[in-house]
């Protein structure tokens, strides 16, 4: 009677056993059959004894075409020796991690992060597993990105940033005239308003074309933001050279543009100054070139002027515009207007940038855009920075004490506020007036302000994310957009220029440099939102794309106090309708 009892409790037991062996096999199978990464193993001599599907989906060979063969048969040449050493180590009963070039069928050269980990079987090393993750989606985004620093997106000219360091290079290795030209589109605002921007950006492609027909090969051109290109012209021998290149652009565009079967009336203004006459510094010539470019502006369309050092009529009205802009917070004068941010999952408003506006009893409503280069150049930015973090946590707290307590506050900070030394005090202050959490507020800045001084800015970054702020990078892809710029920087948020969703389709190239982004931004844990969303299709697409933040006017422009308040109240999605 025992022994039946014994012979049946074994019998349940290995069949206990044998099912919990199958479903091991099984869980092991289907790690190894649905896993994206390459998975093979290999015995002591180095010949493939299994490989996954991912082996056709990465490198095109099928399972027969590797069996059996030396995995060192697929190496590339220049990586053999290491690969021939980590095996051995992982032979030694050290796991090794390592990036290789493996070939693929095509005889392409792919670089895979492989991890090689021994297999142990009764204390006895038999072989190894190997996992490879293919590298290529990332290298492609980083090359996207990297692409960015010099390069102009739309029109493939060089950046501002390229034209400063070719300028600089110019002027030191050479005592020879040179030419620096800015030239700017009449009128071109009138066609976005009216047009559009996506179309606004066909036209200004085919502008940049007939430039660079007038320049070809004697200079360098430059889209250096908007509107305005800027041009290199070395080795002058004389003025009139720089001069003849002025018209020989003029000419170019006095054909109309012809765009969906209408034609358009291109005219431009254009501004020089010559070295060494103008100025012996980039600086200098630029102002300068630029100065000479607001006279031919003033003068209508088509003129060009040449730099002349009794140009001052710039110079009395920033002057002017300097001292209303000193009282302008003592008389009340400047305003808030907050632009909502939305989650586009949840399709609600989470936050809101504070935008600041100038309404002059004599000059009207000045633009950000003149007073704000002027401000940060007298120091007044400073006063109107701390006055805009004030009364922004102030309404952001008013409004959570309504009822919107996940509500948060984007504020923008200027360069030289930034590396003012009392600036995170100022910030503590602020919340602590306010009574607002750090937690709601959030800090952009660009990174052209945080390059001025790296060591400065990551120690002001780090504690002020260390008070619980967020910080974002504001308009990503107009400045440096290095890679080692985001690696390194503490960082919360960043924010992809309305540049690139201008054009945003899912097949062309500001759609894939967005996708590099959010990429690059995935792998750095950093929070994306999308700004200058026109349309809904723009929006479904970024969201598409894994961005699940954004900004713009198909949401809704800008709003004062009040109005913001009444779309808060509406819950309306998207807002603008």
């Amino acid at each position: 009677m025992a022994l039946s009892h014994l012979i049946k409790a074994s019998t349940e037991e290995l069949e206990t056993l044998n099912v919990s062996l199958q479903h091991s096999e099984q869980r092991f199978k289907s790690l190894f059959e649905q896993n994206p990464n390459l998975v093979y193993s290999v015995d002591n001599y180095g010949k493939i004894t299994s490989v996954n599907p991912a082996l056709k989906s990465l490198l095109g060979y099928t399972s027969e075409e590797v069996m059996s063969k030396h995995s060192l048969q697929f190496v590339a040449s220049e990586d053999a020796e290491m690969t021939r050493d980590k095996f051995y180590q992982t032979f030694q009963g050290v796991a090794q991690t390592y990036d290789a070039h493996l070939v693929d069928k095509s005889g392409a050269k792919v670089l895979f992060t492989i991890t090689n980990i021994p297999i142990i079987v009764n204390g006895e090393i038999i072989g190894a597993y190997g996992i490879g993750k293919s590298n290529m989606n990332q290298l492609q985004a980083e090359e996207k990105i990297a692409h960015l620093a010099y390069y102009d997106v739309l029109t493939e000219l060089p950046n501002r940033l390229l034209f400063e360091n070719l300028l600089n290079e110019s002027l030191n290795n050479t005592d020879d005239k040179l030419a620096v030209m800015f030239i700017d589109l009449d009128r071109f605002k009138l066609i976005n308003d009216s047009l559009g921007h996506q179309q606004g950006d066909h036209i200004l492609k085919q502008v940049t074309n007939r430039i660079k027909e007038a320049i070809q090969d004697d200079a360098v051109l430059a889209r250096f933001g908007g509107d305005e290109f800027t041009v290199l012209l070395p080795g002058l021998k004389d003025e009139k050279e720089a001069l003849m290149l002025a018209k020989r652009v003029m000419d170019q565009l006095k054909a109309p543009i012809v765009y969906q079967n209408v034609e358009y009336f291109m005219t431009v203004g254009i501004g020089i100054s010559i070295f060494p006459h103008d100025g012996l510094d980039l600086d200098t010539l630029m102002r300068n070139s630029y100065i000479a470019l607001d006279r031919a502006k003033q003068q209508g369309a088509s003129y060009i002027e040449f730099y002349t050092d009794e140009m001052t009529d710039k110079a009395f009205e920033r002057l002017e515009l300097e001292s209303y802009l000193r009282r302008a917070i003592e008389k009340d004068e400047l305003t808030l207007y907050y632009q909502p941010q939305v989650n586009l999952d949840e399709q609600k408003i989470y936050a809101c940038e504070a935008l600041i506006r100038w309404n002059h009893p004599k000059l009207g409503l000045v633009s950000p855009a003149e007073f704000i280069p002027l401000a940060e150049e007298t120091g007044l930015i400073e006063e109107i920075g701390i006055w805009v973090l004030n009364e922004a946590c102030i309404q952001t707290r008013k409004w959570q004490e309504l009822g919107y307590d996940d509500l948060s506050i984007s504020v923008n900070v200027s360069g030289r506020q930034f590396q003012s030394a009392n600036f995170v005090e100022t910030v503590r202050r602020a919340l602590t007036t306010s009574g607002l959490s750090a937690e709601s507020l959030h800090l952009e800045v660009t990174e052209s302000t945080t390059l001025v001084n790296t060591d400065y800015s990551i120690t002001m970054l780090n504690e002020l994310r260390g008070m619980g702020i967020k910080v974002s990078i504001d308009d990503f892809g107009t400045g440096y957009s290095s890679l080692s710029y985001l690696k390194d920087f503490p960082l919360d948020i960043l924010k992809i220029d309305q540049s690139f969703i201008r054009n945003l389709q899912e097949n062309n190239a500001d759609a894939a440099i967005v996708k590099a982004v959010i990429t690059m931004c995935e792998g750095l844990n950093l929070s994306i939102v999308a700004e200058g969303i026109e349309t809904k299709e723009q929006g479904e697409i970024i969201r598409s794309f894994g961005c699940n933040f954004a900004q713009g006017f198909f949401y809704s422009k800008p709003l004062n106090r009040d109005r913001f308040e009444k779309l808060l109240l509406s819950k309306q999605f998207p807002l603008a309708t």
